[in-house]
């Protein structure tokens, strides 16, 4: 927990060592205890750290941007490339719509300043 996120405090979730099954959990030393929770552990806040939920109807859906220096090692990030390929169909269908809804916007923008819009 965050000292100062009040809602970590307000919401808990388990951590991933509380996550493990509790006759594990048991038989790790206090040394394992201490490097499976070093292990786990974010290394550092990222500098750009935005998540949101949109509430649509049905089904909310979760965005989250995280930006900061790269940190990871080369095989990591191969690793991770060939685990979350970046040509899904969802990929595209989100970059299409945010590229299509940030143009319509632009476009409105533009025509207003134009005086082609009146409001």
């Amino acid at each position: 927990m965050h000292p100062h996120d009040t809602n970590s405090q307000r919401y808990s979730t388990p951590t991933p060592l509380q996550r493990i099954p509790e006759p594990i959990r048991q038989s790790f030393t206090p040394e394992q205890v201490t490097a499976v929770s070093t292990a786990v552990q974010p290394s550092s806040r990222h500098p750009v750290d935005l998540r949101l939920t949109l509430p649509l109807p049905g089904r909310p859906v979760f965005f989250s941007i995280v930006a900061g220096r790269e940190r990871r090692s080369g095989d990591r990030l191969a690793t991770e490339r060939r685990q979350h390929p970046l040509h899904t169909f969802g990929n595209v269908v989100f970059m299409f719509s945010s590229l299509t809804g940030f143009y319509a916007l632009a476009l409105v923008a533009v025509l207003m300043m134009g005086s082609v819009l009146e409001f």
